[in-house]
């Protein structure tokens, strides 16, 4: 080679992001995700690799839960109006009795204290899979806790449990049936119904102790929406 130099420089302004070909290749091969603040302090540019800088997902109590974060002792106890985004949660453990909610909605999130009457009796912790990541699941399959999963009652919801949830958790996971869906299924939506019916008209229901539900919602053609259960005088 006549200019090995030139041909460096030639790289690095059209190859590498204007870093050494030593340490591109170093980030381009590495198994373990590369910090966006090595990439820019290598070679200017964040974008060098893909990196989720937004891991984690979202969670909340209405109850003070103790919980262990890193190995120390860490309280739960947002403040009404504000719920805590867990980054590190590979290092985050509940207590075995602590019952984890799964909220579908956002809006279900934002107002699990006007929903409190639906689990009375219940340590719960409530979470929500925003931003829809695999994250959440990655969490539950590290800890021994129940999960319940709080979604609309509707095929699509359904299917969101089975195929998310479920599969992965299997019996340890739940979806949320309450007393009266019946009765609310028969005022439900039938526009909703309607939207999702040949998409899941087939759908395997591979939990059997959703059929009953299944059942209903075909039997009257109808889906109801999680939000209605948010009673609107706790709505703060």
């Amino acid at each position: 080679m006549l200019d090995p130099e030139g041909c460096r420089i030639y790289m690095a302004q059209h190859y590498t992001s204007g870093m050494s070909l030593e340490d591109w290749i170093e980030i381009k091969t590495r198994e373990k995700e590369v910090a966006r603040s090595e990439q820019v302090a290598k070679g200017a540019n964040s974008k060098l690799r893909h990196t989720r800088a937004f891991k984690g997902f979202p969670l909340n109590c209405y109850e003070p839960i103790e919980a262990v974060f890193h190995e120390e002792p860490y309280l739960l106890s947002p403040a009404r109006g504000t719920c805590i985004f867990m980054q590190d949660y590979e290092s985050f453990r509940i207590p075995e009795d602590v019952v984890v909610v799964g909220m579908e909605n956002g809006e279900n999130f934002r107002y699990i204290r006007a929903q409190k009457y639906l689990f009375e009796g219940m340590k719960v912790l409530f979470v929500s899979r925003y931003p829809q990541s695999k994250d959440l699941c990655a969490w539950l399959k590290m800890i021994p806790n129940r999960y319940i999963h709080f979604g609309d009652f509707d095929l699509a919801g359904v299917s969101i449990f089975l195929s998310e949830f479920y599969s992965e958790l299997g019996e340890r996971a739940e979806f949320y049936i309450p007393a009266d869906v019946e009765q609310r299924l028969q005022n439900g939506n039938h526009v909703l119904y309607d939207v999702q019916y040949s998409r899941y008209r087939y759908m395997e229901v591979a939990d059997e102790r959703l059929k009953p539900l299944v059942e209903m919602i075909h039997k009257y053609r109808r889906g109801y929406e999680q939000e209605g259960y948010i009673k609107e005088q706790d709505n703060i």
